[in-house]
């Protein structure tokens, strides 16, 4: 499975099936890059059609660790119903849903199936300011392969220096169990991000 996503023409295949799929669907999309001590993550959200009267989106991302021995390799998929949280003092958004996720490190790999939500916080007095969280967990029963479990957990304080264009900085927690290992932290500690909205 390594080698597969190392090949650069699945890599393009790839890459050129989801630039051709995104923008029929998408109404507004979100570009979002971090990099952190030895991480760099990113993810491409969009509106997903309405769900009766509930909106939604879809998040496809990746998270990797390149001068790590093994390499950590993390993409995922996931959809949200999103909607207002019914703050009455700050405009306050969230999302709960699925993330599916397919993991690469060294001999170790595996999918696994995670539950969970986000939420962002604007103040009304600022609302160039925001902060966000999230959090996702898998147990064993929807963790294939040598993945037995999954947590991930993250935080953010973002400003919005052009509207449209967001800088932040945030920490995250990633945890995965692993068959006859035990619970393993892939990823732990602060990043710096760009969040571009369009």
């Amino acid at each position: 499975m390594q080698g597969f996503f190392n090949r650069p023409g699945v890599i393009v295949a790839l890459s050129l099936a989801l630039g051709s799929v995104l923008p029929l669907t998408a109404q507004a999309a979100e570009l979002d890059l971090n990099v952190g001590d030895k991480s760099f993550s990113g993810h491409f959200t969009g509106d997903a059609p309405n769900l009766r009267s509930s909106t939604a989106s879809y998040q496809f991302g990746f998270l990797t660790r390149p001068d790590d021995e093994p390499t950590l390799r993390q993409f995922h998929a996931q959809f949200l119903v999103t909607g207002d949280a019914g703050a009455r003092e700050f405009d306050l958004t969230a999302g709960l849903g699925a993330r599916l996720l397919y993991l690469d490190k060294g001999a170790r790999d595996g999918f696994t199936v995670a539950f969970g939500g986000e939420a962002r916080a604007k103040l009304p007095t600022a609302d160039r300011f925001s902060l966000g969280a999230y959090g996702y967990i898998a147990p064993s029963v929807t963790s294939f392969s040598d993945v037995e479990g999954y947590t991930q957990i993250g935080v953010d304080a973002a400003y919005e220096i052009i509207r449209g264009g967001a800088i932040y900085v945030g920490a995250r927690h990633v945890r995965y169990k692993f068959e006859n290992v035990g619970r393993f932290t892939v990823d732990n500690g602060m990043h710096i991000g760009l969040r571009l909205t369009f």
